[in-house]
C-alpha cells in the first residue's frame, strides 16, 4: 500500500466517528476505530499546520478543503517517516473491518486469483 492510499484510508475511518459524535445511530466499531485513528493522527501532527488541519477537519469532516489539507499533512508524514507509515498501517489493519495489506499482482492470461482474509474461505473451481 502506498502512503497516499494509507492516508486516504485513515481519514475514511475517522469521518464516520466525527460525523457520529452525539448521534445514537453511529456504529460502535466506527466510533472506536475513528477515535483511535484521530488520536494517533493528533499525536503525530503536532506542528502548527498539522494541528490546524486536524481542527478544521474535525469541524467539517465532509468538507473537501479540510479533508485535503489534513490528507496532505498526513501524506507528508507517512512519506517522510517509515515508522509512522508502518504504525498506521498496523493500526488500520487491526481494526474491525480494517484496511488490510493484501495485494495481488497478476500478469499474463488465464490466471485465477483468490484471497481470503480474517478466517474467511475462498473456493475456486476451474472447469
Amino acid at each position: 500500500m502506498d502512503p497516499a492510499t494509507l492516508a486516504a484510508a485513515a481519514l475514511a475511518s475517522v469521518t464516520p466517528y466525527l460525523l457520529g459524535l452525539g448521534k445514537v445511530a453511529a456504529d460502535e466499531s466506527a466510533k472506536s476505530v475513528g477515535k483511535t485513528v484521530i488520536d494517533w493522527i493528533k499525536g503525530k501532527l503536532t506542528g502548527a499546520g498539522g494541528r490546524e488541519a486536524v481542527e478544521k477537519f474535525e469541524k467539517a469532516p465532509e468538507a473537501r478543503g479540510p479533508k485535503l489539507a489534513l490528507e496532505g499533512q498526513l501524506l507528508t508524514l507517512l512519506e517522510e517517516n517509515p515508522d509512522a507509515f508502518a504504525a498506521l498501517q498496523k493500526l488500520l489493519a487491526s481494526a474491525p473491518g480494517g484496511v488490510g495489506g493484501q495485494s495481488a499482482e497478476v500478469r499474463g492470461a488465464g490466471n485465477i486469483v483468490g484471497q481470503a482474509d480474517r478466517g474467511s474461505q475462498v473456493t475456486i473451481n476451474k472447469r
